[in-house]
């Protein structure tokens, strides 16, 4: 609970990034002992989203380029492995089912004026960890969860609120209909191949907001 709870804070940018954060204040908050908020800060600095200095003060970790660099060239090696492998591992009644689902909420969030950030964030990354959830592989899902985690802070960091990247949704649409066409493989790596590298352009055209 005590690391759910801190994690939420930290990617949901509600814990600003050099912020200081207090055992006490949190076991206090949450009614618990300081000793399940002490493991989880631990936890929370192996996973690099809190610094735990020798005097004991923890600090949030900052949103930076070299932590952006590290989150994309793990998703360029290994997102598109992700849909490959859940391809290959999931009934195709239950993967059609799935991605027809995910497919016709896209569509109908592109259709509004305004959408939402806590909509677009759930629907997001639902679809992202999906693919991460369902590849068969313990390893890539351990891995792959930790690094939509930062993904999701980083995308709160650089946009806020209000400024999403509604064009993403055509993208994986475009995504889904060619696994539910069942094209080629490597058309469908292709496609998710491109959409990383745009993602990745258009975070690097927001870096400002980092004041890097």
């Amino acid at each position: 609970m005590a690391y759910e709870y801190i994690k939420s804070k930290i990617i949901n940018d509600e814990y600003k990034a050099k912020q200081l954060i207090s055992e006490k204040e949190i076991s206090e908050e949450l009614s618990i002992s300081k000793t399940p908020v002490k493991e989880a800060l631990q936890r929370l600095e192996a996973e690099n989203f809190v610094i735990i200095s020798p005097r004991k003060s923890v600090t949030i970790s900052e949103v930076d380029l070299k932590l952006i660099k590290d989150v994309f060239q793990v998703r360029t090696r290994i997102e598109p492995l992700l849909v490959e492998l859940t391809i290959s591992f999931m009934g195709k009644d239950e993967l059609k089912s799935s991605l027809t689902s995910f497919r016709n909420r896209f569509e109908k969030l592109r259709k509004k004026e305004k959408v939402a950030s806590d909509e677009f964030d759930s629907l997001y990354d639902g679809y992202r960890y999906f693919f991460a959830d369902n590849c068969g592989n313990f390893f890539f899902s351990k891995q792959m969860f930790l690094v939509y985690d930062h993904l999701h802070r980083i995308r709160k960091v650089l946009y806020g609120k209000d400024n999403r990247r509604l064009e993403a949704l055509e993208e994986h649409i475009n995504i889904i209909n060619l696994i539910l066409e069942e094209a080629p493989l490597e058309n469908i790596i292709s496609l998710c191949e491109q959409h990383i590298e745009a993602a990745q352009i258009d975070f690097f055209k927001n870096l400002n907001n980092l004041n890097i």
